[in-house]
């Protein structure tokens, strides 16, 4: 049935310095609450929020079938055959949050607990006259530390017997760095559009009410605020898992590799199910990392909703996301299809955010490379060799998915996401589709974040001349990092075709390990300077001796011979890369099942991207 739906949607694509300076030094909670009583924030004209009014139409007809921003549509998921934008909410709701001054105080004193450790409070929330008994928290990480985010996240938790909406908790993100507030909504609608299954957001004000110790009640209007769809059981029954399964990454992790983690990784949750085995996760990693390559494409058509990975990739490609080892991002699985999805969290952190901390003229970063968070994305070697500068994370390795990388070196998988990225690029992310909703978005929130007559802005902590800009960017961004894109398709197709690959790798009698290196080109290739590593995770672990390998020619590295293998493999968990000098370019990767002292395993022929069992050296 999602075969169906998906080849539908292909279709359909294919016929288709004051309070606002970011120095500001008020980071003393009590400074903020002095600051005064804003302007209510409930919508009234008289409070000095005003209507936003209804936005122009971005393209979606008022009954699309699906919910509008932070809708519910329990049981089901929106249909891909008919991808479309969710309706955009033509109005902005206030939530209220009240606790008292001494909480509130407390809250700041335990910025700085380790990560692991969430420091809540007693607090309630209000909406529409209705209060709701809930426990409140400072959400977020560098957003929750960094002494210029004077506006912070909220975490709000309700009890079992008196749920908001029927949720657990609600997550409110300021957005602080979202120089227009638009980017990451915009990303998660562009996401939804497209049938994949990801949080819902909608935009809210927010007011908090400081009880002081006399009794006397402070309020504060805190501004527009993202209000996410949390990922827990809510999620899955709104997005139609069959009580299913879920799972969130570590923290420097989301590579979906199997345990051991590295020391300096959190290890995962279980958010479902909790007392249940983790077997099914586990089973799902090992398969990712050890079926071989004759294998990878259809142990993910049986366990993976491949075309929603797909499409998911093409538009972390466009996006420019970034840091996605950070992101602790979701795996759900459906006991009803017997099929994992991958649930993208933290899309602030894709490169097209319009960020405030930068001048107002920002340029766009078009050129991200094109296989991010994979071992072909140089930026993840860069990043952890900074990484590795910080106490603590001294032996940081290169983080990078398994899963995006296995996609790209398959022939056939990667030749399945050129084509989608491709169609995307022709149809789903142009100005024409994008350019609307980015719009009917900014007139919504205009009214709270522009100057009004009296050259102030409603919301108090926004940078008025990054929002009036915010649009701008990112129409330039959508046309320029289209165009990029559509000059550089070919540089995916050409993945793997270089003239030096490891060709076969097995085991001797005795047990030890021997890789050959095959030279498929039509001129010599010197090895002097390679490296050649039994971990994907080390790309120096060996370095290559000075030797040339002649056209169509093959060398062998074993425990016998004239060539020893310098390169450490771990007989349960085989996998081989060979990096350019540098170490950051990695020129072939390998994976393989656990191999039996006088079996192998390579290319058939040699030098072709096929594989299967093979004979000794």
């Amino acid at each position: 049935m999602r075969t169906a739906l998906l080849t539908g949607f292909l279709l359909v694509l294919g016929a288709c310095g004051g309070r606002n300076d970011p120095s500001d030094t008020r980071k003393d909670p009590t400074n903020i609450i002095d600051a005064g009583t804003p302007p209510d924030a409930g919508g009234a004209p008289d409070a000095g929020v005003p209507d936003a009014g209804t936005p122009p139409d971005a393209g979606t007809p008022p009954d699309a079938g699906t919910p509008p921003d932070g809708g519910t549509q329990t049981g089901s998921r929106p249909s891909p055959a008919k991808p479309e934008w969710p309706r955009l909410q033509t109005s902005i709701p206030t939530y209220e949050l009240t606790l008292s001054q001494q909480d509130y105080q407390a809250l700041y004193d335990h910025l700085q607990d380790p990560p692991s450790k969430k420091f809540q409070v007693m607090g309630r929330f209000t909406h529409e006259g209705r209060t709701y008994e809930t426990e409140l928290s400072f959400r977020g990480r560098s957003t929750k530390t960094d002494a210029r985010i004077v506006k912070k996240s909220w975490d709000v938790r309700f009890n079992k017997e008196n749920r908001f909406e029927g949720k657990k908790n609600i997550e409110l993100l300021a957005a602080w760095k979202d120089a227009g507030y638009l980017t990451e909504k915009l990303w998660y609608d562009l996401a939804a559009s497209m049938g994949l299954r990801v949080p819902r957001a909608r935009y809210v004000h927010v007011k908090l009410h400081l009880v002081q110790a006399d009794g006397s009640v402070i309020t504060k209007y805190e501004g527009v605020f993202t209000e996410l769809e949390s990922i827990n059981k809510d999620f899955l029954d709104a997005h139609g898992f069959d009580d299913g399964d879920l799972y969130r990454c570590g923290m420097h992790d989301c590579e979906l590799r199997e345990p051991p983690q590295e020391r300096y990784m959190e290890p995962w949750d279980k958010k479902t199910n909790e007392k249940q085995p983790w077997d099914g996760l586990w089973s799902f990693l090992e398969g990712v990392n050890r079926t071989p390559p004759h294998r990878f494409a259809a142990f993910l058509e049986e366990r993976l909703e491949l075309e929603d990975y797909l499409t998911w990739l093409a538009m972390e490609t466009f996006i420019n996301n970034d840091l996605q080892g950070d992101s602790r991002s979701y795996l759900a699985y459906d006991p009803a299809t017997g099929k994992w999805t991958y649930v993208p969290w933290d899309l602030n952190n894709a490169l097209s955010l319009y960020n405030r901390t930068n001048p107002v003229i920002q340029g766009v970063k078009e050129s991200h490379p094109l296989f991010s968070f994979t071992a072909y994305d140089p930026h993840v070697y860069e990043l952890a060799e900074f990484r590795a500068t910080f106490p603590g994370m001294e032996d940081m390795k290169p983080l990078w998915s398994t899963l995006s990388t296995r996609i790209y070196d398959d022939p056939e998988l990667r030749a399945r996401y050129v084509a989608r990225l491709r169609l995307l690029l022709d149809t789903w992310f142009t100005e024409e589709n994008i350019g609307p909703r980015v719009e009917a978005m900014h007139a919504l929130l205009a009214p709270y974040i522009l100057p009004g007559k009296d050259g102030k802005t409603v919301d108090p902590y926004v940078s008025p001349a990054h929002a009036a800009r915010s649009t701008e960017f990112l129409h330039r961004f959508v046309r320029q990092r289209r165009a990029w894109l559509l000059q550089h398709l070919h540089d995916i197709d050409a993945l793997g075709s270089g003239a030096l690959v490891i060709d076969r790798v097995g085991r001797e009698a005795s047990g030890a390990f021997w890789v050959q290196l095959y030279n498929r080109g039509s001129t010599p290739v010197s090895l002097g300077g390679l490296h050649l590593s039994g971990f994907t995770r080390l790309p120096k672990q060996w370095t290559l001796p000075n030797l040339t390998v002649p056209p169509g020619e093959v060398i062998t590295f074993g425990a016998t011979g004239s060539q020893a293998l310098g390169a450490t493999l771990d007989p349960l968990r085989p996998e081989v890369s060979l990096f350019a000098a540098d170490g950051r370019t990695a020129m072939d990767l390998l994976w393989l099942a656990p191999l039996k002292p006088g079996e192998a395993y390579g290319r058939q022929p040699r030098g072709a991207e096929s594989f299967g069992a093979q004979p000794g050296p």
